[in-house]
């Protein structure tokens, strides 16, 4: 439900920009693009570096996001597959409508070859086909989606279909995002080399799974040499559906200052964004120290899990341990990971993120290296002998809260007159135990 006023604030809004771009012209002294449509739905300004929220308007409304949903997608399989893996393709994700890459069922995609298609060119049956060999299924997918988004600190928005569909053929309904939680996936997403280079690249050439030789040119026009270039541009996403509208993520970065401004549901996408963008540059990214800030990074992509996972193990088993097959996803219960094998071990092995690493059970002459070791004994019993002195301590401090409260409490019904009175004697601080032979009571007079 929209708010009173809503349209007519949209439409100051509209007018304080064009106004703004006016005044501000483009690095060679041009005067910028104005945009040709009413105001988007919803969009943000945001300093890529610090988080900072400089321009925003209904920002944390949930909306179709179309195509920049797929930043999500991103993100979530760059998180639970190796560089080096490979991607089959279903008959469901092959029989998915365009914008697609024409993958054939059965066939076996290079992971980096499927994700530059799902970034550059838009490609729904990419976008399926990373979604069920990095899920499992499409429901595992969009687990795995929320489960990241939550992580991320996405507050508004909800996931289900990788491609970012939403009619009624689309998987669970579609996704639904605000523009806020759009620029914490996209500045996540810049973190992420593989992907901020995929989004900076115009044209790309590769060979498919049958010989074929492919081109994927990117759909984002304000990319230096297409038709709608800002000066500076470096990515990210476009997208449309009948429901969604027009839709567009872009990044760019001047003088040492990065924005990402995301527009949804807007015609002129690119007229907005452009006039967005060059009012942040005329801030020099500055905006109201009280501004709110997006959360920090905290994407998790599959090398640095690995190296996380690597390090954790050889802490446990000591220098000396033998190394073996480990099943554990550090920092995310319930996202399946991989870690490369050792020696003789087959890439890509799927683990099972409920179960912690395994310390190695061989052991040498002076009671083992591995995981039970004396050291590790040693340190363990001081560890415990810490945890019940806390714990000690704490069950001290209780007792003592509880009896002060009671003290407390017992001083203040005599005060009020609550508590029974013998001889005199039973007054605040004294010890004179229960009343025996009187049962009179001090009441205020002006108790009935």
């Amino acid at each position: 439900m929209r708010r009173p006023g809503w349209f007519a604030v949209r439409a100051v809004l509209a007018l304080v920009l064009a106004l703004a771009a006016l005044a501000s012209p483009g690095p060679a002294g041009a005067r910028p693009r104005q945009a040709q449509s009413p105001p988007p739905q919803a969009m943000v300004l945001v300093n890529a570096d610090t988080g900072q929220v400089l321009l925003a308007d209904n920002e944390h409304e949930a909306l179709p996001p179309a195509s920049t949903a797929k930043i999500v997608t991103a993100l979530a399989a760059i998180e639970r597959l190796p560089s080096d893996a490979t991607i089959t393709v279903s008959e469901l994700a092959a029989a998915q409508p365009a914008s697609r890459i024409n993958m054939v069922a059965g066939h076996q995609w290079r992971f980096e070859d499927a994700l530059a298609s799902l970034m550059l060119a838009s490609a729904n049956d990419a976008a399926y086909a990373i979604a069920e060999s990095a899920g499992g299924s499409l429901e595992g997918f969009a687990e795995a989606m929320n489960e990241m988004a939550a992580r991320l600190g996405m507050e508004d928005s909800s996931f289900s279909d990788p491609a970012g569909f939403d009619d009624e053929a689309s998987f669970a309904g579609g996704p639904r995002a605000s523009a806020y939680d759009i620029a914490i996936a996209t500045r996540n997403a810049l973190s992420v080399p593989q992907l901020a280079q995929l989004a900076a690249t115009r044209y790309l050439e590769f060979v498919d799974p049958a010989g074929a030789s492919r081109s994927l040119t990117n759909h984002n026009k304000m990319l230096p040499g297409n038709s709608r270039a800002y000066e500076g541009a470096t990515g990210f996403k476009t997208g449309f559906t009948e429901q969604a509208g027009h839709t567009l993520v872009a990044t760019a970065e001047r003088n040492g200052c990065s924005l990402i401004v995301v527009v949804l549901n807007t015609y002129d996408t690119y007229g907005w964004a452009t006039q967005l963008l060059d009012q942040g540059f005329a801030m020099d990214c500055r905006g109201e120290r009280s501004a709110p800030r997006l959360p920090e990074i905290a994407v998790w992509p599959y090398a640095q899990r690995v190296e996380d996972q690597r390090g954790f193990i050889a802490l446990a088993r000591g220098p000396n341990a033998t190394s073996t097959t480990t099943t554990t996803a550090l920092g995310s219960p319930d996202l399946a990971a991989t870690v490369p094998p050792t020696t003789g071990e087959t890439a890509g092995t799927p683990l099972d993120a409920q179960e912690t690493a395994a310390a190695s059970t061989d052991e040498d002459d002076d009671g083992g290296a591995g995981f039970v070791s004396g050291r590790n004994v040693a340190i363990a019993a001081v560890v415990s002998c810490v945890v019940l002195v806390m714990l000690r301590r704490r069950a001290v401090k209780r007792r003592r809260a509880r009896r002060i409260a009671a003290q407390r409490a017992r001083a203040a019904r005599m005060r009020s007159g609550g508590l029974t009175v013998v001889d005199g004697r039973f007054r605040t601080g004294t010890r004179v135990g229960p009343p025996v032979e009187s049962h009179v009571q001090v009441r205020r007079l002006d108790e009935n």
